[in-house]
């Protein structure tokens, strides 16, 4: 089971905002981000680019809820990324 950290809550409007959090299992660390729609949507983002897309051009992520808990567990049991591959991917979409 992961151990999710919340790192930081930025609110765009009352009752919108963006959930940063650390998940973490053994020595491996993920990132991710959750766009909280007034407590009734979220939607998951492994990546800072796939949240400023979503935002921008509203294109829907894979990943969403309509209920905390389901979230939670997501959060809770999801395989995590570790860092170094989410900038490996960076690094080769740029070449």
């Amino acid at each position: 089971m992961n151990q999710v950290k919340l790192l930081n809550i930025e609110y765009l409007r009352l009752n919108r905002g963006i959930e940063t959090y650390e998940l973490s299992l053994k020595d491996e660390r993920e990132i991710c981000y959750v766009y909280n729609f007034e407590d009734k949507y979220y939607r998951y983002f492994r990546t800072l680019k796939s949240l400023t897309n979503y935002l921008k051009d509203r294109i829907e992520p894979k990943v969403k809820f309509k209920i905390r808990e389901e979230l939670d567990d997501f959060l809770l049991y999801k395989n995590i990324v570790p860092i170094e591959e989410i900038n490996k991917v960076f690094i080769v979409d740029k070449v």
